[in-house]
């Protein structure tokens, strides 16, 4: 059975368009069974960016479900985006 520690791995290998950062994340939580995707909240943490760096917050409604950090780099364009980190709360 997959883990949020693996769905985590596939999160910090995450490069896409900056805008689908959301939406990949909670693919990624759906495809791993941490949760599905209506109880899956995605949200932009604008305290968290530093650097060049832009902060996300994936929160699930389940009952002791998962809180993960998750950390964005876009690139010169602001059109890719990769993630350089991402860790459980």
């Amino acid at each position: 059975m997959a883990t949020i520690e693996e769905a985590i791995e596939r999160i910090k290998a995450l490069e896409c368009p900056t805008g689908d950062i959301e939406k990949r994340v909670k693919g990624i939580l759906t495809d791993y069974k941490i949760a599905i995707k209506s109880e899956i909240m995605v949200n932009r943490e604008h305290d968290l960016d530093k650097n060049g760096v832009r902060g996300y917050r994936a929160k699930t409604s389940r009952e002791g479900g998962a809180d993960i950090t998750i950390l964005a780099v876009s690139g010169g364009d602001d059109y890719v985006a990769k993630v350089s980190d991402a860790y459980i709360n």
